[in-house]
């Protein structure tokens, strides 16, 4: 399988993330805005923001995540901390953003995948519950219950988290790594080929 990398730097409002690019296997979908009207945009992935520079052969800083207590469709609480020790796939969506519905059953399965295989990974979504053109918490449950979606949704019903990572296009994809630091983010939907190169990177990096 031919991967074309590259590892670019961005400074985004003191949050520096790095951004791993694998423009062969990024899909085509435009991304969503957060205004829940469905407005597309022609970035898909990290590609469509500008002004990147090259890491040259420096450390990279790590930038601790932003911690977050959410409940899930379960009613079960989540805490970022609880997930020390493992990556986390954080996945920001909306279930009236096309995109989104297109790359759920690939993240359900990565959810599945690692669910049975062991205990390195943790997959996560979150939703902002009755805003712009989302559903309210019963009706996302009822979304997830239809698409046999089981892995963790949070529901953002303060919409603090969406602010927090800043996101402004869905989906938008974050990797975390078992220390708590951003490892970097995607915005536009991901193929599942893609996700298993950011995850099984994450965690080779993690058992190094």
């Amino acid at each position: 399988m031919d991967k074309t990398k590259t590892n670019t730097w961005k400074q985004r409002a003191g949050i520096l993330v790095l951004f791993v690019i694998l423009a062969a296997f990024i899909l085509p979908a435009a991304a969503c805005s957060t205004n829940g009207g469905q407005t597309p945009t022609d970035t898909a992935a990290p590609t469509g923001e500008s002004g990147t520079e090259s890491a040259g052969s420096e450390e990279p800083a790590k930038i601790e995540a932003m911690g977050f207590t959410l409940t899930d469709q379960n009613g079960t609480e989540h805490n970022l901390s609880d997930y020390r020790g493992k990556v986390v796939f954080l996945n920001f969506w909306a279930t009236w953003c096309p995109p989104c519905k297109q790359e759920l059953p690939d993240i359900e399965a990565l959810y599945k995948e690692h669910q049975n295989n062991g205990d390195d990974l943790a997959v996560i979504g979150i939703v902002y519950p009755s805003s712009g053109s989302e559903m309210d918490v019963e009706g996302i449950r009822g979304f997830l219950d239809e698409n046999q979606i089981s892995f963790p949704v949070l529901m953002d019903e303060a919409g603090s988290v969406f602010r927090d990572y800043q996101v402004t296009g869905l989906p938008t994809t974050f990797m975390i790594d078992h220390e708590g630091n951003f490892i970097g983010y995607v915005q536009g939907a991901l193929s599942r080929e893609l996700m298993d190169y950011y995850v099984e990177d994450a965690i080779s990096n993690m058992k190094s």
